[in-house]
This record gives structure tokens, sequence and C-alpha cells, in this order.
């Protein structure tokens, strides 16, 4: 799913700069990426559907790294539930807090969390399509850079904001599995279509910031006539404390009840 193009995010035309020649975040994302560490965010979004934008509160956590990858994310919504929840990811395995959920349908006596492990946890660090811990999809979302000035400051730094738009088809270049909506694939009239992009880059090439904003085709299996071609999104991904010690656990074992135990 994904976000309308704005006129307020197009960029001056122009012939892209070689920005992966000058700077290199993933390269930089990459040596951050080993066990113990992590950073925090704070993520902003909006979805446009049913002729409207909607609001929500900001998604903040922490993500976790291990050996060249993110393996653990601790993340609060305050958008879910009745007074929102917490999901923690471990590997494969989710970990979601009951706290405040509904009250038609409680857990058993003692329990808070309950533990998953369909749908897999999604273990991501990215701004909509803009992948930031996949070095082959951020050095192509560099690549078409059209706009580099100074910018503000983030986490106590400050940046340098790059900015452009890339295509689908070549988001689809760098990752090659890459799905938009419910099932398109990034080629035919949905490869042209484009995401808008800009990145605060510090000294040290670590981002501070992701922007983002997109459209996908609404292609589900229930959709009907009168539905919305596409859906628009806008994600805005802060980032702070790179490299800070972390040690996501698993909720306690004694409060916590599996899925298939709920539906048993």
């Amino acid at each position: 799913m994904a976000v309308l193009l704005m006129a307020a995010s197009a960029v001056t035309a122009g012939p892209a700069l070689r920005a992966d020649a000058v700077v290199d975040p993933a390269g930089a994302i990459q040596r951050q990426l080993v066990p113990g560490h992590g950073v925090k965010i704070v993520e902003r979004s909006r979805m446009f559907m049913f002729g409207s934008w909607s609001t929500v509160k900001p998604v903040r956590g922490v993500v976790g790294f291990g050996k060249g990858k993110i393996v653990a994310t601790d993340m609060k919504n305050p958008n879910l539930g009745l007074r929102g929840t917490r999901n923690i990811c471990i590997g494969k395995r989710g970990y979601e807090s009951y706290v405040q959920r509904d009250p038609d349908d409680p857990l058993p006596p003692g329990k808070t969390w309950f533990t998953y492990d369909r749908p897999p946890c999604r273990l991501v660090l990215k701004s909509g399509f803009v992948d930031l811990a996949d070095q082959d999809t951020l050095r192509a979302v560099l690549a078409t850079t059209t706009d580099k000035r100074p910018a503000g400051v983030y986490d106590g730094v400050r940046t340098t904001l790059y900015q452009g738009t890339i295509t689908f088809a070549q988001l689809g270049k760098a990752k090659p599995n890459l799905r938009i909506g419910f099932r398109s694939k990034p080629t035919g009239k949905h490869g042209t279509w484009k995401v808008s992009w800009r990145l605060w880059i510090g000294g040290d090439q670590l981002i501070r910031r992701a922007w983002s904003s997109w459209r996908e085709p609404n292609d589900g299996p229930n959709k009907s006539p009168g539905d919305d071609r596409y859906y628009a999104f806008v994600d805005d991904l802060r980032l702070s404390d790179w490299g800070m010690k972390v040690d996501i656990k698993p909720p306690p074992a004694d409060e916590t009840v599996s899925s298939e135990e709920l539906h048993d």
C-alpha cells in the first residue's frame, strides 16, 4: 500500500547527482549492525483512503542489531487496542501485549501477552520502500538524488538533506522479490509509479531522518468496482542514538500465552 505523491514533495528536475560517490550511508549503517547494539526510532505515518488522510499517533521503539542484520524490535503503538499495544519481535517469534485490549476478548487470568509466529515479525528499518538496512536498495535510492543541501540538526547532529524520486521498477531491480499493494509486481504501468524520498544524513554518514511518499494499487482480493484504485502513504522516520546498547528479551513466560492455545 502506498502514498500519494503530493506537489509539496516534488523536487527540481535535473540530472541525478552521483550521491553514491560522495556519501555511503549504506556502508555506515552496515557497520552499525553488530550484536548488542541498535537504534531508537519514532515513526509518523499517514494514509490516504476513502477520500481523506488518516491521523495517527507516532509509533516509538528500539531496533536491535545482530551480525549484519536486524534481529529484534520492541515497539509501542498507541493507535491499536484500547490504550495502545506493545510488540516485541525476536527472530521469527512475536509477542504482543494485551493490556487494556478488548474486554470482550480477554486473555486467561494472569496472562498479559500472547506470542505468535504467523504472520512472522517484520524485522525492518525503513521509511516505506526506502529500506535503510538493505545496501542495494539504499544505494539505488541515493543514486536518484536530484538535490542536496545543508539541513537541520537531528539527534544533536547537523545533517545534509538528500532528496529525489525513484520508480518502482528501479526499486525492483535492487530488490527482485519486491511487491507493491497486495500482490502486484513493480513492472508494467506500476513500474513507472514513483516514490518521492528525503534523507537527512549526518557527517558520520548515518541517517537521522528518512521521509517518503508514494502510492500503491488497491489490488486486494476483496476489491469492489467502486473502491479506490490506489492508496497513498507518507512515512516519516526519525532515528537517534545509533550504536546504543540493546538487549531485547521476550516477556516472562508465566505471563504469556501462545496464539495456538488461544484458538484451541
